[in-house]
């Protein structure tokens, strides 16, 4: 009786042990911070075959290119090739469909890509932890009087309210104060800083433009 009893205190502290290292790593969760010794232009061409389509937007703009390799405080929501992939695609299979010539990133209307690009662009930086007001925050664009709007999204971990990882709904607002018009997408990666700014990365299944690419580049 006695070696049964024995058997099931053991037992017993086994398994508060396995418990104790369960909650020890859910509460432990940490989101981690990715930091790059450069400006934003330096970190963007460091990542190759990820954003080679933005740079080459970007680099068609002079005065963007030389804001995101010279100090200042921004907040890049950048988009992947794969969102600008997507907005290609849909362009030309219209203009194909037209019998319009096909356009591609270094020959489609710079002006355009500016006004569509400078959305990405937010004055100021702005970690996750700067949008977990209730209703998000609204973001000035880095050059145009355009607003668009983030808030913080925190996911669950073992159980641990809030515990997983954060990522980010980030909207363009059309100018409308009824959420249901608002064209939202969100991050795959938060909170990397660089010299100059904060990057949040957007989801691949994100499409350039927020919906204005086709109309505004099929001229």
């Amino acid at each position: 009786m006695k070696r049964k009893l024995n058997f099931i205190l053991l037992l017993a502290a086994a398994i508060a042990f396995t418990a104790c290292k369960k909650d020890k790593g859910a509460y432990d969760y940490e989101n981690k911070v990715n930091e790059y010794d450069g400006p934003v232009y330096s970190y963007l061409k460091a990542q190759p075959s990820t954003y080679d389509s933005l740079l080459r937007v970007v680099d068609r703009i002079s005065w963007l290119k030389d804001s995101l390799s010279a100090p200042g405080k921004f907040t890049v929501f950048a988009p992947t090739n794969r969102s600008f992939v997507l907005a290609m695609l849909n362009l030309n299979n219209l203009r194909a469909a037209q019998k319009k010539p096909l356009l591609n990133l270094g020959n489609a209307d710079v002006s355009q890509l500016e006004t569509l690009l400078s959305r990405y662009i937010i004055s100021g930086r702005y970690t996750t932890d700067s949008l977990q007001l209730t209703d998000g925050v609204m973001l000035d664009n880095i050059k145009h009087d355009y607003e668009m709007h983030a808030t913080e999204i925190n996911s669950n971990a073992y159980g641990f309210v809030k515990g997983g990882p954060k990522s980010i709904m980030f909207s363009d607002i059309k100018y409308s104060q009824y959420i249901v018009e608002w064209q939202r997408t969100t991050t795959q990666a938060v909170n990397i800083f660089t010299s100059n700014a904060v990057v949040h990365v957007l989801t691949p299944s994100h499409e350039f433009g927020f919906s204005e690419f086709t109309l505004r580049l099929n001229k």
